[in-house]
């Protein structure tokens, strides 16, 4: 662990140095670029041998024999943890981050506006989900007819969101019956979540009176769930950006990337993994290289963070980019954008 790897300033400054270069300029780093483009005041040859050192505890590697050196995931690691500066944003990232004040009062176009305007200010791909309600318990809920087969469908939660969908059933329920039905299901409700209402619609006897419409239950009931799950949206922006960087110019490296990103499963899995296994001190996680456990993103390092709906519902959002991102930028960015987006969602629904 990086904790135990001890470094003297000078060894603390090279390496910092080292990743900073890397970062901007994709190239490996010898010793001598090192003191010409730096301006260390020691020669070349002690700059070779501390670098040496700092290989030799891992932080750095030759990806040629013939090479300079470069930083590896557990360099980087080290950088995130022990080296790096707080970022503070330009002025046209400032300009980037405010423009998320002025988006929409829906969740989807907000969530899809915020990622956007994330991917451009770090020019990277970004991803987030939708606020996770399912296991929230339901509260209670109310239907509101539209036609014979289609109704709006209200679900107010314990916390006290309130979410609604268009609900489309395969038979008519009529006015008479919705309401009979949507007074059965509240009594059945009592702070369930959607998944037992589901499991005990499904399998427990049903009243009386309430048997002959079973069918129409049980429809309305996967109707109601299904839709949720669907509510489960994965946001995705600036895939394009990956391209970009010389790392992933080639079909070979790029394509399990993007094809990952195609599976909303995978994306949810990787978001939710990150909020379960990062220490919960942290505001931004960060996983870099091959800490990550899905091997199609070993080359890359996710910078995420979790928004808020007044404390009621959390997702996450981040940024999935190289080895070399610019982690102090990113980091900064990401939780400025969480923080507007805990914001702009809390005003919405409260």
């Amino acid at each position: 662990m990086d904790h135990q790897i001890q470094l003297t300033e000078r060894k603390k400054v090279l390496l910092s140095t080292i990743i900073k270069d890397y970062i901007n300029n994709v190239e490996p780093l010898g010793s001598r670029t090192i003191c010409k483009r730096h301006g260390f005041d020691v020669s070349p040859a002690t700059i070779r041998n501390e670098m040496a050192e700092l290989e030799e505890a891992g932080l750095l590697y030759q990806p040629h024999t013939s090479a300079g050196r470069i930083p590896s995931d557990q360099g980087y690691r080290f950088f995130v943890n022990h080296l790096m500066a707080p970022y503070v944003p330009t002025p046209e990232e400032h300009q980037f981050l405010s423009r998320l004040q002025q988006t929409s009062k829906a969740v989807d176009a907000i969530l899809s506006h915020s990622i956007r305007i994330l991917s451009k200010a770090t020019h990277s791909i970004v991803v987030a989900e939708a606020p996770t309600l399912r296991q929230t318990p339901v509260k209670g809920l109310h239907m509101t007819p539209i036609d014979d087969t289609s109704m709006v469908l209200t679900l107010t939660y314990s916390n006290g969101i309130q979410r609604q969908s268009l609900i489309n059933l395969a038979q008519p329920v009529y006015s008479d019956m919705l309401s009979m039905l949507t007074n059965y299901l509240n009594a059945h409700l009592g702070h369930t979540l959607l998944d037992e209402l589901f499991h005990k619609m499904a399998t427990f006897p049903l009243e009386r009176e309430i048997q002959y419409y079973k069918n129409a239950v049980l429809d309305m009931v996967s109707e109601i769930y299904s839709h949720v799950q669907r509510e489960e949206k994965i946001y995705l922006s600036g895939t394009s950006h990956l391209l970009k960087e010389p790392e992933f110019q080639t079909t070979e490296k790029a394509y399990p990337i993007l094809q990952f990103l195609e599976h909303d499963t995978f994306v949810r899995q990787l978001l939710q993994s990150v909020a379960f296994n990062a220490p919960p001190e942290s505001e931004v996680y960060c996983v870099i290289g091959n800490e990550n456990s899905y091997h199609e993103l070993q080359d890359c390092s996710l910078i995420a963070t979790r928004y808020y709906i007044d404390s009621k519902a959390s997702g996450m959002i981040g940024v999935i980019g190289p080895t070399r991102i610019d982690y102090p930028k990113v980091m900064s960015l990401v939780q400025s954008v969480a923080g507007s987006l805990t914001q702009v969602l809390t005003k919405l629904f409260t």
